[in-house]
C-alpha cells in the first residue's frame, strides 16, 4: 500500500549540446561582424572628399566637404531629380544648346541638371510630351 512516486528525470547537459550552443554563439558573433564591416564600407563611399578651393565658398584648400554619391532612384517618367534615363540626355542637350549652359550630358538627372532646369525652364519635373518638344526644338536647330 505504498504510494508510488514518480521521480523527475534530470536531463543532464551533454558535451554535444554545449558545443552546439557555442557554435550558435560563434555564428551570431561572426554574422554581427560581417554586418558591421558592410555598414562601414557603405559609409566609406559617402566619406568626406577634398574639393578644389574654387568650389569652396571660403576658399580654404584643406576644408573637407561632404559629397554624397549620386544614385539613380528611377528610370521612368516623369523625369525628375534622381532619374537615369536616355531622355535626360535630351533635356541636358536642350539646356546646353538652347540656353548655352554647359552642364554636361551624361543621362543622369543630378544637381547640375536640376539647378539649370529651375533656372531656365522654371520646372524640375518633365513629362514625355515636354521631352518630345525639346527633341523637336533640337532638330529644328540642326537644320
Amino acid at each position: 500500500m505504498g504510494i508510488e512516486t514518480k521521480k523527475s528525470k534530470v536531463v543532464k547537459q551533454t558535451k554535444g549540446d554545449r558545443e552546439i550552443w557555442i557554435g550558435i554563439g560563434f555564428a551570431a558573433l561572426l554574422l554581427g561582424g560581417v554586418a558591421y564591416w558592410y555598414y562601414k564600407k557603405r559609409k566609406e563611399k559617402e566619406a568626406e572628399l577634398f574639393l578644389p578651393s574654387a568650389d569652396i565658398p571660403n576658399g580654404d584648400v584643406d576644408t573637407p566637404v561632404k559629397v554624397k554619391r549620386f544614385r539613380c532612384a528611377s528610370s521612368t517618367y516623369p523625369l525628375e531629380y534622381g532619374t537615369c534615363h536616355r531622355d535626360v540626355k535630351v533635356l541636358q542637350s536642350y539646356i546646353t544648346k538652347i540656353h548655352k549652359d554647359n552642364i554636361g550630358i551624361d543621362g543622369m538627372y543630378g544637381n547640375k541638371t536640376n539647378k539649370a532646369a529651375k533656372k531656365y525652364l522654371q520646372k524640375t519635373s518633365f513629362t514625355k510630351q515636354d521631352i518630345n518638344g525639346m527633341r523637336t526644338a533640337l532638330k529644328m536647330i540642326r537644320r
